[in-house]
């Protein structure tokens, strides 16, 4: 049985059709997705598989958008290719919000300092720790991934990351990490961390900015919770 085919389809489920006429915003997510998967299964539409990928991520966009190809294959009617056509359209849509974000001038509030790191970390099944280096004007001059680890934690060189920042003749720095968990409290080993951060930053004349914790959409700063 030939798979179908969104432009042969009926009314009301032609996304493509609804997208020309109305527009964008007007389509649900998975009226979205089958655009971009364009064709079902041998079982379905491509409606209903968009729908049963949907069902299977718990109907969030956000936990879609933490799928490996491995996970997006293991549902059925997913193939490789449907898989990176997935991936590659959430990866767009990381790269426009981060390069939304890079217009900002400098780091001036805690806002700033989350949507600098956000396109990299907030997806993420695995804690990561990047550093971000500044000028004396708080605008953002590079990013660097320090350390990459597991669900529960990462190791973070501070020897490594002060030699970075002077390296680079940082003013200031950014620092930030993720958790996977989507928990927002920073753990005991996090505070620890931060206050080493902090005094070697201070030896060295390069002032901590903050340190953001991301768990997706949402952020911690210690800074704006006064534990710098």
């Amino acid at each position: 049985m030939k798979p179908l085919i969104i432009k042969e389809m009926n009314g009301e489920d032609q996304p493509r059709q609804k997208l020309q006429i109305i527009g964008p915003s007007s389509l649900s997510d998975a009226e979205l997705l089958a655009i971009i998967l364009r064709t079902g299964s041998r079982e379905m539409t491509a409606i209903g598989l968009a729908q049963s990928i949907l069902k299977h991520c718990g109907g969030s966009l956000n936990h879609l958008a933490r799928c490996s190809i491995n996970d997006l294959t293991a549902i059925k009617g997913v193939g490789p290719a449907k898989a990176v056509e997935i991936i590659a359209a959430i990866e767009i849509g990381k790269r426009k919000i981060s390069q939304t974000h890079q217009e900002v001038e400098s780091i001036r509030s805690s806002k700033d300092a989350y949507w600098t790191v956000a396109a990299q970390l907030m997806d993420l099944n695995i804690e990561e720790f990047w550093v971000v280096i500044c000028n004396r004007a708080n605008k953002v001059m590079d990013k660097w991934k320090l350390s990459a680890g597991g669900m529960h934690g990462t190791v973070v060189d501070v020897k490594v990351l002060m030699k970075y920042a002077l390296n680079k003749n940082a003013s200031g720095i950014l620092i930030a990490h993720n958790h996977p968990s989507g928990n927002l409290c920073p753990s005991e080993e996090d505070r620890l961390l931060t206050k080493k951060i902090s005094e070697a930053a201070q030896l060295l004349d390069i002032r901590l900015l903050d340190h953001i914790i991301v768990a997706g959409n949402k952020y911690t700063s210690f800074a704006d919770e006064g534990w710098l």
